[in-house]
């Protein structure tokens, strides 16, 4: 598939600065892009600065906008209030994550923990810093971006948990931070980024036959889903999760695993 034309105009979110966590690579830099292409200052997040600032280069070079590399580790909070002693936003978007996938009874208890703490209290602490930072100013907008979360995922229990997790925690702020802050989340389906083709075993994936659109989404499709529930055309939206799955919730296949990877039904 070819890549689409910018579906926004150039200037909706003139003025305004984004901070996207995990913005070196895959879907993260699809969405700084994204931002940047709509006209927002974007500053990419991480912990390896060398390909953050390969990647700012390269985001810069193609929308002509200002785009500025900075570290940070989510599951530090110290690293994190740097973050926000260094940088004013206005838009959050909650990139940075990972997994492991493997069957729930393999799970050892720093395996668990990991993860979580990755997902969820990592997720917390960037919410909570900038959270704070917008309610104190001159209010904002965070979109988390999250996983299929409401039919289960066999492979990535610990993942699953956290990111239904996160999906709870924005419901709730929603009415905590609003109407100041609004809080969004998106759910990617099937995106076969770098980071999932170092994640998952060779066809995981790739029965698609279920699915009402059967085929991997473009990164710009999650992109574009952030950069609508950040820009004021989504001025009335805030607890909301926005799956960009191309119906795989519905009723198309889910999981993590292999075919071989757990159990028949019968």
């Amino acid at each position: 598939m070819t890549t689409p034309a910018a579906p926004f105009a150039p200037d909706l979110l003139a003025g305004r600065t984004a901070l996207v966590t995990g913005g070196g690579s895959g879907l993260g830099m699809a969405i700084a892009e994204g931002l940047s292409l709509a006209g927002a200052d974007v500053v990419i997040a991480a912990r390896r600065l060398d390909r953050l600032e390969a990647a700012a280069r390269e985001i810069s070079t193609r929308t002509g906008g200002t785009v500025t590399a900075d570290l940070v580790d989510i599951r530090d909070r110290e690293t994190v209030e740097a973050l926000a002693r260094r940088h004013r936003v206005d838009i959050l978007v909650n990139n940075a994550g990972g997994q492991f996938p493997q069957k729930a009874r393999d799970y050892s208890a720093n395996g668990w923990r990991s993860v979580i703490d990755l997902n969820l209290n990592g997720t917390w602490a960037m919410t909570q810093v900038f959270g704070n930072q917008m309610l104190d100013g001159d209010g904002g907008n965070i979109v988390q971006i999250v996983a299929l979360v409401g039919r289960g995922m066999p492979g990535i229990a610990h993942s699953s948990a956290a990111r239904a997790g996160v999906v709870e925690l924005s419901r709730t702020l929603a009415f905590e931070w609003g109407p100041k802050v609004r809080v969004n989340c998106v759910a990617p389906g099937a995106f076969r980024t770098e980071g999932w083709e170092a994640t998952y075993d060779e066809g995981v994936g790739n029965d698609m036959s279920g699915v009402p659109l059967p085929y991997p989404g473009r990164p710009s499709d999650v992109a574009n889903a952030a950069v609508f529930l950040a820009s004021p055309a989504a001025a009335y939206i805030t607890g909301e999760c926005l799956y960009v799955d191309g119906g795989m919730i519905l009723q198309g296949p889910i999981s993590a695993l292999p075919k071989d990877g757990y159990p028949e039904r019968s």
